[in-house]
């Protein structure tokens, strides 16, 4: 009998301690909240936030509209390497007000001190013991339309169309382009609250300039060795006020090349500083002396992916 006695006290302050944290009060609510989010327990962490139903609003988290982006709110997003939790949590003071709570807390990322306002209600929970909830603990991460149409945000793939707002939990998301063959982006660190984020500038690759910029020499040169006014699908023609024929093609300059990223994810191909040729000529009719005419000339094109190489397709 003494056995089962000392038994179930035992069962009794176990149950108690695992109690402490949810029903004790409100600053312990917010602690373990933010405690579940340094152990990157999504699900622990929603338990903390009321329902939309206990504050009369519909939504399924109380302080978010039921339109809201809730696709962060995820186990896999917060144990993503590319979300940094809240550090060094501080209460700050809290006022307790019946059923109602509000508790000032701040915390950091190794860096200055962010400072956020919890409101609380107290729902009753289990046997009547105060349940205290959060009625607005998720803040807006927004992000900036990226030319791609899509981004990674903490291991989650996005697609943006435009602007775009999500529902986060506090914390420090990473933010960058999906892997692609022809361009890159620094990845940038959006903030739970903070500003607009984007990673930019998107970049063409240096390996895919080069490769293109070589295709377009190769293009040209192969325009220059064909002895005809106009050259099939070539860049220059040669035009004269009297009939004359080529003798021969030689190029002064070549086009600079300049790289756009567009809406979709295409690259095109345009040159800001034109390419100058040189066309040796002779009159069509009798013998002459021959002479030369410079005619300019860009590129224009785009480049694709084919069999996981940058291939320039140069507009006719």
């Amino acid at each position: 009998m003494l056995i089962t006695t000392i038994v179930g006290l035992a069962l009794l302050c176990t149950a108690a301690m695992l109690l402490v944290p949810r029903f004790i009060g409100p600053e312990a609510a917010v602690r373990t909240y933010f405690d579940a989010l340094a152990d990157r327990d999504a699900t622990k962490a929603r338990e903390l936030l009321a329902d939309g139903s206990a504050i009369g609003q519909p939504g399924p988290v109380a302080g978010v509209d039921e339109r809201a982006d809730l696709s962060l709110l995820t186990n896999g997003t917060l144990r993503s390497p590319g979300y940094t939790p809240p550090r060094n949590l501080s209460i700050e003071r809290a006022n307790w007000t019946g059923a109602s709570a509000t508790v000032h807390a701040s915390y950091d990322f190794g860096g200055p001190r962010i400072t956020v306002t919890l409101p609380l209600m107290n729902e009753r929970g289990m046997r009547g013991l105060p349940s205290w909830r959060i009625t607005d603990g998720l803040l807006e991460l927004r992000l900036d339309s990226a030319a791609t149409g899509q981004l990674i945000v903490a291991g989650s793939s996005l697609p943006m169309a435009t602007a775009r707002s999500l529902v986060a939990f506090p914390g420090a998301y990473r933010v960058t382009l999906p892997e692609h063959p022809l361009y890159r982006a620094e990845p940038v660190i959006a903030f739970a609250g903070g500003a607009i984020a984007s990673p930019s500038p998107v970049q063409v690759r240096e390996s895919v300039r080069q490769d293109v910029e070589q295709q377009a020499r190769a293009h040209v040169d192969g325009c220059a060795r064909r002895n005809q006014l106009a050259p099939s699908g070539c860049p220059f023609v040669a035009s004269s006020s009297v009939p004359v024929k080529i003798v021969a093609w030689s190029i002064v300059r070549y086009p600079e090349l300049s790289f756009t990223l567009g809406t979709g994810g295409e690259v095109s191909v345009t040159s800001p500083a034109q390419g100058v040729a040189a066309a040796t000529v002779v009159r069509s009719s009798g013998a002459g002396t021959s002479w030369q005419e410079t005619v300019t000339f860009d590129i224009r094109g785009t480049v694709d992916v084919v069999d996981g190489k940058a291939v320039l397709s140069i507009a006719r």
